[in-house]
């Protein structure tokens, strides 16, 4: 007798059951997959984001307040950095390049960043699309996914989130686009540090002086009574160097404009992003509970169904038996029933985990200007295989129940 017809034959009779139970054993796998691939797409999506910020300095606070706050540029109540911090880690033998980053506008929805022309290339590494690099106090360069182009007018409006603040009596000009970074700068709108001061002191285009002082010439000069900023950026010629650049951070204070002294932190993004993945890590293993309980219990109402169906169905694989078909046939039958469930439910769950996952992406790449695309890995992978290897395991105990299965 040929198994797989009988099988079909079963499959058809029993359709409505075994759909049933393979759309619940599909949603389990699909949130397990998806809470997966959001996880890793997550982590592997903020690393990136903050690769070219190696170190930054701020005053002393919350290390998250400044990451989140300088590399994903979210609202953040900042305290204010002496500016005389730029002139420190300027003098450093280990560093690269030091630029200051000043927030608190915005132009639409985009963040404006007041900045210096090293931290719009990054030293020379990230050149423009479009344009050049600002060289006066009120030009400014637009990030790829501003919504500005080269020749837009930029006014500027107080506070960070869209409905709040007022707008001030001043305006930029783009004069150059930076290339998507597929990170929230893509979003931002960077003008020179030196236009922030001067908003908020609420001068105007035609009283900036800038004929009478060179373009960024405050940065050879006297920092002492310069407002500040929000941040250092500051990128070390080495590793080593990297970890001294931090320890003088973090045992340095600086005197700001009001003559107080203010203690300083060195921050690495990458540890930062380690502690919160932990953090992340230890919120998740719940979820991870979750998720492989609905599979299990998904799987049980599976074997459950598989052993009715078994004793439903008994008739017929009797009559089979006096025909001469042996007991595997029948446990076989039954078996390949319930694996069916099993493999079709965990495909279809990997398919849609993965379409949730990138409609999570989705959603958080327009929430948090960050890149994300999920990808299939070996954890995802590694939840199919487990589904229908525990399905091809349990299916064994209804197959033989019902290959033993006599009439009373």
């Amino acid at each position: 007798m040929n198994v797989l017809l009988f099988w079909k034959n079963e499959l058809r009779v029993n359709r409505g059951v075994l759909i049933g139970l393979s759309l619940l054993l599909t949603l389990a796998v699909a949130l397990a997959v998806a809470a997966s691939e959001t996880r890793s797409m997550l982590r592997t999506a903020s690393a990136a984001a903050a690769e070219r910020f190696d170190l930054l300095v701020g005053a002393k606070a919350s290390p998250t307040a400044l990451l989140f706050g300088t590399v994903y540029l979210r609202d953040e109540a900042l305290p204010i950095v002496p500016a005389e911090t730029l002139r420190l880690f300027q003098n450093q033998k280990d560093v690269r390049w030091a630029a200051p980053v000043a927030f608190g506008d915005r132009a639409g929805e985009a963040p404006l960043v007041g900045t210096t022309r090293t931290l719009v290339t990054f030293g020379d590494t990230l050149p423009l699309s479009e344009g050049r690099v600002f060289s006066s106090r009120f030009e400014a360069v637009a990030g790829a996914s501003s919504g500005f182009q080269i020749g837009d007018e930029v006014r500027p409006v107080h506070g960070r989130v869209e409905g709040a603040g007022h707008e001030h009596d001043t305006h930029f000009e783009v004069v150059g686009v930076a290339p998507p970074t597929g990170t929230p700068w893509d979003r931002a709108v960077l003008i020179p540090i030196e236009a922030v001061w001067a908003v908020h002191e609420h001068a105007k285009p035609g009283e900036e002086h800038a004929h009478e002082e060179p373009f960024e010439s405050w940065m050879t000069g006297d920092l002492s009574k310069l407002p500040g900023f929000s941040a250092v950026v500051v990128k070390p010629a080495t590793i080593a160097g990297a970890y001294k650049l931090r320890q003088t951070a973090n045992a340095a204070h600086v005197v700001d404009a009001r003559g107080l002294p203010v203690n300083l932190m060195g921050v690495f993004t990458g540890e930062v992003l380690v502690n919160l993945y932990a953090v992340l890590g230890n919120a998740s293993v719940a979820l991870d509970v979750l998720t492989a309980a609905a599979v299990l219990i998904a799987l049980a109402a599976a074997v459950i169904t598989g052993g009715v169906l078994g004793r439903l169905r008994l008739p017929v694989f009797l009559q089979l038996r006096t025909m001469g078909a042996p007991r595997r046939y029948v446990a076989l039958v039954v078996w390949l029933l319930i694996v069916t469930v099993a493999a079709s439910g965990a495909l279809a769950g990997l398919v849609l985990g993965t379409a949730g996952a990138f409609g999570a992406g989705l959603a958080l790449t327009h929430e948090t200007g960050i890149a994300m695309s999920p990808a299939l890995g070996a954890s995802e992978m590694k939840i199919v295989f487990t589904t229908l290897a525990a399905g091809a395991l349990f299916a064994l105990l209804p197959a033989v129940a019902a290959g033993r299965a006599k009439l009373n």
